[in-house]
């Protein structure tokens, strides 16, 4: 007698039938629940919005800078508006299709036909998600501020300035109402002034070495808290100077007790002749900005007092403004605008700290070796290169005088030597003026205690 086996797979097809049809008829709850989850829950972050300037106040012509961003959905619009009492009014919408993961749009206040006085400004980012119903996540940022329509006014009170071409001259000017921003514009440069005691503004600005005389027109440039700007004219003198022309032979000696220092640059190029160009043309280049960057590290004030000096019984092996031409073997192989004086006297000779100041950099810098940078004050600093060692640290307060490092060969020197410079708002300016104390007398000294002394106390 043959006795059958019940199928086993048998006993799980009523449940597993069972598990299907409940889910056919809960179909309708599950695909609720999908799609509120992509409509509710998949994307509930807001757009990320930045509005600048954070600012109190703003003119019509004011730029303004709006970055929107969302990574998940993109922004899908952009609205700006501003409300003046019952006036409304759009002065920016946009829309991105398809939406864009982060956007950036400028405007101005122009059009918007707003008056003087308090008003709001609103901006609103939507992102390109399904969420609230399809409208997308919203983020908001408001700012109330006061439109300033009236631009400040500034007149110079020093009369006519006579700068020579490489040197420093001073302003000094009053304006009407307070200022965010003042100074000379001189080209693309711009030279910082600083509210003294008495409530003018002074600025050391520059007529740089590189300019013609005939392009040499400075002016006064001031730009209060809503952004209003206002230029104004004062009387220059520009007088030419002329630069030399310095060779320099750069030998097969030189390059083989130099470039080790930089044997980590480049090491692609291995013609030492080749490497040398290379730090002449991208090195000095990056450790020149960096000399730059330290111009905002300065004192509002002028930190110095009286004549500058020099490092003493020391002969100048090279000037200011040359034309510097390096050749090998005969052949020009590099050129640049030399803008200091090289210095030299006995081997690891004393430096001493042209005047009273900061030190704001102290250490190796490139193609000019072991440096130190002197503040003192109203964007005027000193720089001291190629040095053997360094005797101060960053945020130091020092003396003229003081000792700062000893004469090297560190950089790209061409012996034993200083390279002594001066800066003004991180831009060369020729050293032997400050040396002078009939000069620094009569055209920086003179021109504070006239125009820039504070009020006598009333006895």
């Amino acid at each position: 007698m043959r006795i059958k086996k019940p199928f086993k797979g048998r006993r799980s097809i009523g449940p597993l039938f069972t598990i299907l049809a409940g889910l056919l008829l809960a179909s309708p709850f599950v695909l609720a629940g999908v799609a509120g989850y992509y409509l509710f829950l998949k994307d509930a972050k807001k757009p990320q919005v930045n509005l600048s300037p954070q600012a109190d106040a703003a003119s019509l012509k004011r730029p303004f800078t709006i970055t929107a961003a969302d990574e998940e959905s993109g922004i899908r619009s952009l609205t700006v508006t501003v409300t003046q009492g019952q006036r409304r009014a759009d002065v920016l919408r946009r829309t991105y299709d398809p939406p864009r993961p982060e956007v950036t749009e400028r405007f101005t206040l122009e059009g918007s036909e707003l008056r003087g006085g308090a008003f709001e400004l609103q901006v609103a980012a939507y992102d390109g998600s399904l969420a609230n119903l399809g409208a997308g996540n919203t983020s908001r940022v408001t700012q109330r501020m006061l439109l300033d329509m009236v631009p400040p006014s500034v007149k110079a009170l020093t009369p006519a300035h006579y700068l020579r071409q490489g040197g420093v001259g001073l302003v000094i000017y009053e304006v009407n109402k307070d200022v965010t921003r003042s100074g000379v514009v001189v080209g693309d440069v711009f030279y910082p002034g600083y509210k003294q005691k008495s409530g003018q503004y002074a600025c050391l600005f520059a007529f740089p070495q590189g300019m013609d005389a005939d392009a040499y027109k400075p002016r006064l440039f001031v730009e209060d808290a809503a952004g209003n700007e206002k230029t104004g004219f004062f009387v220059n003198m520009a007088i030419k100077r002329r630069f030399r022309e310095e060779r320099v032979e750069v030998s097969d000696e030189f390059l083989a007790a130099r470039l080790p220092a930089f044997a980590g640059l480049y090491p692609e190029v291995r013609d030492p002749v080749e490497r040398f160009k290379m730090l002449e043309a991208q090195l000095r280049r990056q450790n020149d900005a960096t000399l730059a960057g330290l111009a905002a590290q300065t004192a509002a004030a002028p930190l110095w007092d009286g004549a500058f000096v020099y490092m003493p019984r020391s002969v100048v092996r090279g000037s200011f403004g040359a034309d510097r031409i390096y050749t090998y073997k005969g052949q020009e192989i590099a050129r640049e605008t030399h803008l200091g004086i090289d210095l030299a006297s006995v081997p690891k000779a004393s430096v001493p700290a042209a005047n009273n100041g900061k030190v704001v950099f102290a250490g190796p810098l490139g193609v000019y070796g072991n440096t130190v940078v002197v503040d003192h004050g109203m964007g005027v600093q000193s720089l001291y290169a190629n040095l053997s060692s360094v005797a101060v640290a960053v945020g130091d307060e020092v003396k003229k005088g003081d000792l700062v490092g000893a004469t090297g060969t560190s950089g790209l020197a061409p012996g034993d030597q200083v390279h002594f410079a001066m800066y003004l708002a991180g831009h060369p300016v020729i050293p032997i003026e400050w040396w002078d104390g009939h000069w620094l007398e009569d055209n920086i000294t003179a021109k504070f205690k006239r125009y820039a002394s504070p009020p006598a106390p009333e006895s």
